[in-house]
């Protein structure tokens, strides 16, 4: 009985409607007492009839032959319509009616459905009528009797129906939840950035992790003593990362932590979380996702503060997720609650923009969730942060900004004299080059002047009219002559033989 089974986990007190709990007055004698249950309910049993308690809040009231009988069963946080639900309870087999065939489910006014069916081979006809008591909740109201008794027995048991209501238990409470632990204060321990409240004597981990001074990450949690309860704030291995612009080449393989990631709600983030960090982080197995939710109400909150501040395009998104596991062998329960900040780039096609994210949460041994909710809102109200340490941290970035800017621009320098370099060997080779094909030579005298003239002597020598510096192109260097061969003749070595 999947869908009966699933949704009747506790009992509504006050789930039915002011009309349904209106006690009506039976007729006759075959209403003989009121049962009042001290569990929480009271109905009119006939002599001879008894009172059955199936479990997960449901209660029927069975004749001594069995064969007739009634049914109540509340319906908590149903995501489904009364026509699916009874549809879906009859179809999985529901214990209170065994053995259904024919069944018949038809909607009714305000959202309620009718069921009707025959069991036992159409020896008993019955029908349960499913009424909406809330936006989750709703109760169900069966009967069953003999076929040929049905229609004269059903007036009696819709009076047992209508008598049926809630009322304040008697019997001995559960055991109450245990007391919140008091709280004392907890200072970081690495840097003394700031002090929160921890629950007394529980176990505190972590403090401020300091990247550098332009990436400084607060991430701390507390251990119960029996080691089934954590409150944690922050996770040192979330920074912010880049997210990729359609343009840009997809990073693979960073693991969310770090470096490139896909953008991500606060939903989407909690739920990554639970599936890829809860178990080796806390020792937990069997984990299973519960609910989820969008926190449009915070988010919408959020963005109103960079938008006041003059910044557009700045995205926030908060998400709640619920989880059940095991820790230690004790069925645990618990929450997490993300957000991300995404903050467009100048260019979103090259860099979408950055992506800041943040994570919060606590496990409880399961029933003890509220407890651990109202732990973590304590430790969260609590946390305050050292004025001194904050300045002096921002003092500190500003001169890594300023050292990095100064780093940079210095690249930048050393890029453009390479690049100054390099545009003047090249202009040099190319004259060169221009030099050769046009035969011109190039030289420079003792006081640093440059001059040209046509290629092919052997020596030069300047004429002063005629002195031609490169600043002055239209000045040509005069006389120029040539080494002459030796073995032409032209020389008269003659002289050299008398030497006096």
């Amino acid at each position: 009985m999947r869908a009966i089974g699933i949704i009747l986990a506790v009992l509504v007190l006050g789930g039915c409607s002011a009309a349904q709990r209106k006690l009506a007055e039976v007729s006759g004698d075959w209403t003989s007492a009121w049962h009042e249950d001290p569990d929480g309910f009271r109905i009119r049993v006939p002599s001879g009839w008894k009172v059955q308690k199936l479990g997960n809040g449901q209660v029927a009231v069975v004749s001594g032959d069995r064969k007739s009988y009634i049914v109540v069963a509340p319906v908590v946080g149903r995501l489904d319509s009364c026509g699916s639900l009874l549809q879906g309870a009859m179809s999985n087999g529901w214990g209170a009616f065994p053995n259904a065939t024919g069944v018949s489910v038809r909607p009714r006014n305000r959202g309620s459905a009718l069921a009707e069916f025959t069991m036992h081979a159409g020896q008993i006809r019955a029908a349960v009528l499913c009424s909406a008591a809330g936006p989750n909740a709703a109760m169900l109201f069966g009967l069953a009797a003999p076929a040929v008794e049905f229609a004269s027995t059903r007036p009696q048991l819709l009076s047992l129906l209508r008598s049926f209501s809630y009322a304040t238990p008697t019997s001995p409470s559960a055991p109450s939840a245990p007391a919140e632990p008091p709280l004392e204060q907890w200072r970081d321990p690495t840097e003394s950035a700031f002090s929160v409240m921890k629950p007394a004597g529980w176990r505190a981990e972590g403090g401020i992790t300091r990247v550098s001074n332009l990436d400084v990450r607060a991430a701390f949690r507390f251990t119960s003593p029996d080691g089934l309860s954590t409150l944690w704030i922050g996770d040192s291995r979330l920074a912010t990362c880049m997210v990729p612009g359609p343009q840009t080449m997809q990073v693979p393989g960073t693991g969310g932590y770090g470096g490139w990631c896909q953008y991500a709600t606060g939903t989407q983030l909690a739920e990554s979380y639970v599936q890829r960090g809860l178990g080796s982080d806390y020792g937990l197995s069997a984990i299973q996702i519960t609910n989820r939710r969008d926190r449009t109400d915070l988010s919408q909150d959020a963005d109103r503060l960079p938008a006041n501040a003059g910044l557009r395009g700045v995205r926030n998104a908060f998400g709640e997720v619920d989880f059940t596991a095991t820790r230690n062998g004790t069925p645990v329960a618990g929450r997490i609650a993300a957000n991300t900040t995404f903050m467009p780039s100048v260019d979103p096609n090259l860099l979408a923009g950055s992506l800041q994210r943040n994570i919060n949460g606590f496990i409880a041994a399961q029933g003890n969730e509220a407890q651990g909710a109202r732990l973590m809102a304590r430790v969260i109200a609590s946390l305050q942060w050292n004025v001194q340490w904050v300045m002096a941290n921002r003092g500190a970035a500003q001169k890594d900004a300023n050292a990095t800017m100064n780093y940079l621009r210095g690249q930048a320098e050393l890029g453009q004299r390479m690049f100054e370099e390099r545009m003047e060997s090249s202009g040099r080779r190319a004259e060169a080059r221009g030099d050769l094909l046009s035969g011109t030579v190039r030289m420079q005298d003792s006081q640093g002047n440059r001059y040209q003239a046509k290629a092919g002597s052997n020596f030069y020598y300047a004429v002063e009219q005629g002195l031609a510096v490169e600043s002055d192109p239209n000045r040509a260097v005069l006389g120029t002559d040539q080494w002459a061969p030796l073995h032409n003749g032209s020389i008269d070595l003659r002289p050299l033989e008398v030497i006096q």
